[in-house]
């Protein structure tokens, strides 16, 4: 993905690496799955990590120079909460938590190791996504339209458009795998995945 020193270009190409990185997983979820195979395990376990990495730029610390309140005016930024709130369907209460579980998640077991931490569960993207479509869209209306250049139209569709593509080469590649059969300790089969 594009790393980009533009102010407001460096959040859309972050947002592109998050939900690229969360539909490529759901997608390799859908297919790799019987027999479970250590690859597979992996590489679901690295993009969900990657999302909440790229996802924490545009939404996690305020300090970020990627996060949407550096590039929105700060005239609008109670209005685009507002408007993000309604987009996701949760309470200013409710995204707090959800937002910070996800920066929780990255902070003591992605970008550090936390030997005491305690996560009662991995982030589930749904809320997620739909906050970064909603930014998405916020972003690149803001964006004088002549840098845009290679900037999707729609993040939604663009992301499930990349991992549409990618199917195929996942399908082939999963089909060859199974063939070899599971290498997971049965032991560990119920921790796959997050």
């Amino acid at each position: 993905m594009t790393h980009s020193r533009h102010p407001v270009l460096a959040p859309l190409h972050r947002l592109m690496a998050f939900a690229q990185s969360i539909q490529v997983k759901r997608m390799i979820e859908g297919i790799a799955h019987d027999p479970p195979q250590t690859f597979w395990i992996m590489t679901i376990n690295i993009l969900a990590d990657t999302s909440a990495v790229e996802w924490c730029k545009v939404f996690g610390s305020f300090g970020q120079k990627t996060h949407w309140t550096r590039v929105i005016p700060t005239e609008h930024h109670e209005d685009i909460q507002a408007k993000l709130l309604q987009a996701i369907d949760l309470t200013q209460a409710e995204w707090s938590e959800y937002q910070q579980s996800i920066v929780t998640y990255r902070d003591k077991m992605v970008s550090h190791h936390d030997l005491n931490a305690a996560i009662s569960h991995f982030p589930h993207y749904d809320v997620a996504i739909l906050a970064a479509n909603f930014m998405f869209d916020q972003l690149r209306e803001i964006a004088d339209q002549d840098i845009l250049g290679g900037i999707p139209c729609s993040l939604d569709r663009w992301s499930h458009s990349v991992a549409k593509n990618m199917s195929v080469i996942v399908n082939k590649a999963f089909k060859a795998s199974a063939e070899l059969g599971s290498n997971v300790p049965t032991s560990n089969i119920a921790v796959i995945g997050r």
